[in-house]
């Protein structure tokens, strides 16, 4: 994936977190599915910051990638962050 992909891909899985964390509440945070999206989301985060020959370069994708850890990390860790 690169650019666009990464970027709808990340937006998709934010947007089921929220979602469940809206409906499921302080249950969030215990429930399987939640955490599998979880993994899910800290991945693509961390892919989308990987190096490759094909991309921008390296500091602009890992600025980029700590921008997005910062925006989702409401829905990735507890106490942390605005989910909004």
């Amino acid at each position: 994936m690169t650019g666009d992909a990464d970027d709808d891909a990340i937006a998709a899985v934010a947007a089921q977190l929220r979602e469940r964390k809206t409906a499921l509440g302080a249950a969030y945070w215990s429930d399987d599915e939640v955490q599998m999206l979880r993994d899910q989301l800290r991945r693509l985060i961390a892919q989308y910051g990987a190096w490759s020959p094909d991309r921008p370069g390296m500091h602009q994708r890992a600025r980029q990638a700590a921008t997005l850890e910062s925006t989702h990390a409401g829905l990735l860790w507890p106490g942390r962050g605005d989910d909004k």
